[in-house]
């Protein structure tokens, strides 16, 4: 008999994905073996897998197989499918009588062709599937069958009895046969060969009820929908990333011009052509420490595509991109990704600035009182939300302090219909939102107030100095773990700006009438960015965030006072000024799993890595600027 019921996309990437069980209508379990879906085209497949790599880095290769960094270069090897029908199958394939005196446990395959739910040994009891299934941190997935009794080594009489408990602990397997018990225990998993410390019983399975959060947690990555026709010409040059520094930066020749207005030239073979001159003050900087190996090897490269293109084109804006931040070439490289998505929304989700448009007297003012460069109400900001994999156990690699890798991450089981390849299934949609950016030298500013020794790139003015400076502190970091001491700058900076927008976003959603769980952030940290956007559908249609924007603007960024303190205070001042009540979101609404947050950041206090903070950065004095900061 073939059953169907109907749920929204969204419910299914979050909620109905391959490897899933659920609970399907009529008192029946499953689990979600594929989902079968149309081919979107109109998704930026390398940007998709540029921000999978960003959050699956998180876990060393090792522990992720199918998402590692080889495969993850090759968009060859992915399909982005648009979710239309889920299959799914009848699991645990384990029924458990009702009736307690006897509760035994039964395979299916041993009821033959009984279609009848009664039990066959007490005749009296109704049959229900198990529960409680095992799991494993490798992503594996079994039923609980009941084990051989030991002293009469039968194993068609064992019952299942709970003892009137919910706890595994709690739980016996019983034979009505001899009468014997023993405990419910789950065993080493037999899939994998896991690594783990033993001490922490990390080849364990776990029994968990089917629909526990342990069971399986979906791993999404959140992307800026660039219109594929408009910009794919900008993006196949291989230079881009030349004119999105250029024009992070504000560079005269690029900063008015739109992105899918300016073409890279193609570029040519390498010739050399490096002076003696260029090739000392490369090598000179690498004594200095200013340059590692790799960075010599990229701007090696960097002059040698400058000297073949020497008629003009992206190799002459690299160049003055280089002189004019003062930064080697391959940070702007490894960040041009993320600052294209801080770029976009001015150019594809008709904004509205704060600064430009002011919806209140003195909004300039109270922006500048707040190191706040600019707010801008984004009336079509278009997302893309992929589910790109899952794990089990644990939805992080590792917990704050530990050194063991605490579950592995999957992909979705390979599509047979799309050749094989790993489906990621998308949604796209079109919210308001609101974008919010710092003010970069009133970050630099903060910093030395609070003794940060900051060597300041030399570039060509203090604007792009102090963007350069971000940019480069938080390049290489690894931002979905705790950011311990020796990275002190890298923690205040994305610190900031992750706890700024998570108060931010709260305060959002009182103010809207909206569940704080349909609002979202876009963070973009090494831009000093953040978005809040409408994740639920049922919200982005109603205008919730443009409401705010032009009737309560004063009061949300006039919020913060009220967030000074916790109702858990002083226990959550002491222990890192962070908890579930003041700092953290839900795992819709965070990217970066709640991970280096602090009050401390923004009022002063104590931070659990760093220690004291003396000066929070919405304390700090500012006069009001001549400029944006921009």
């Amino acid at each position: 008999m073939r059953n169907t019921m109907s749920r929204g996309k969204q419910q299914i990437l979050y909620n109905y994905l391959p490897g899933r069980t659920i609970d399907f209508e009529g008192a029946v379990i499953a689990r979600i073996n594929c989902i079968r879906g149309i081919q979107v085209r109109d998704v930026n497949v390398p940007m998709l897998l540029a921000r999978i790599h960003e959050q699956a880095s998180a876990w060393p290769e090792p522990f992720r197989p199918g998402l590692r960094d080889e495969v993850l270069r090759d968009p060859a090897r992915f399909v982005v499918l648009d979710p239309r029908a889920v299959e799914s199958e009848l699991f645990p394939r384990i029924v458990w009588c009702d009736n307690l005196a006897c509760g035994r446990v039964i395979e299916l395959r041993l009821l033959l062709r009984q279609r009848r739910r009664i039990c066959p040994r007490c005749q009296r009891g109704r049959l229900n599937q198990l529960r409680w299934v095992r799991v494993h941190r490798c992503g594996d997935l079994g039923a609980l069958s009941p084990p051989q009794c030991r002293q009469c080594s039968s194993t068609t009489d064992m019952a299942l009895d709970t003892r009137g408990s919910e706890r595994i602990s709690g739980f016996r397997w019983v034979c009505r046969g001899c009468n014997s018990s023993q405990a419910v225990f789950s065993g080493p998993c037999r899939a994998c060969d896991w690594p783990g410390t033993p001490a922490l019983n990390l080849k364990l399975t776990s029994i968990e009820v089917h629909r526990a959060g342990k069971s399986f947690s979906v791993h999404t990555a959140v992307l800026l929908n660039v219109p594929t026709a408009q910009y794919a010409p900008f993006f196949n040059a291989p230079d881009w990333k030349a004119v999105v520094a250029g024009k992070f930066l504000g560079m005269p020749n690029v900063a008015d011009r739109r992105l899918h207005e300016l073409r890279p030239a193609a570029g040519g073979a390498s010739v050399g052509g490096v002076s003696s001159a260029e090739l000392g003050d490369i090598l000179r900087r690498q004594a200095n420490g200013e340059m590692s190996t790799e960075d010599v090897i990229r701007e090696l490269e960097f002059r040698n595509r400058q000297h073949a293109n020497a008629g003009g084109g992206a190799g002459n804006i690299f160049q003055d991109v280089v002189r004019f931040s003062g930064t080697p070439l391959s940070v702007w490289e490894d960040a041009a990704p993320e600052l294209v998505e801080s770029l976009l929304p001015s150019e594809i989700a008709h904004p509205r600035s704060l600064r430009a448009d002011p919806p209140f007297e003195d909004a300039g003012r109270l922006l500048d009182s707040m190191g706040i460069a600019d707010v801008d109400l984004l009336s079509d900001f278009p997302i893309v939300l992929a589910a790109y994999g899952f794990s089990r156990i644990e939805a992080v690699p590792r917990r704050p302090g530990a050194n063991d890798v605490l579950c592995r991450l999957n992909p979705f089981p390979q599509d047979r219909e799309h050749d094989g390849r790993w489906p990621i299934y998308v949604d796209q949609t079109t919210a308001d939102a609101l974008l919010v950016r710092l003010n970069a030298t009133s970050v630099v500013d903060w910093l030395r107030l609070n003794g940060v020794n900051v060597a300041l790139p030399a570039a060509e003015n203090p604007v792009a100095a102090a963007k350069s400076y971000v940019v480069g502190v938080l390049t290489g970091i690894q931002l979905r773990e705790t950011i311990q001491g020796n990275g002190q700058e890298a923690r205040m900076v994305f610190g900031l700006i992750h706890t700024l927008g998570h108060l931010l976003l709260k305060e959002a959603a009182l103010l809207c009438g909206l569940d704080r769980t349909s609002l979202a952030e876009y963070l973009l940290p090494r831009s000093l960015t953040f978005i809040v956007y409408c994740n639920h559908k049922s919200g982005q249609g109603i205008g919730a965030l443009t409401a705010l924007f032009e009737q309560s603007l004063t009061e949300w960024l006039g919020s913060f006072r009220a967030q000074r303190r916790c109702v858990y205070d002083p226990v959550c001042a002491d222990d890192g000024c962070s908890c579930h009540a003041c700092t953290h979101l839900s795992e819709t609404s965070c990217r970066f799993f709640n991970m280096n947050l602090s009050r401390a950041f923004l009022f002063g206090g104590h931070d659990a890595v760093i220690g004291n903070i003396q000066t929070g950065y919405l304390d700090v004095p500012r006069m009001p600027q001549s400029d944006n900061g921009q």
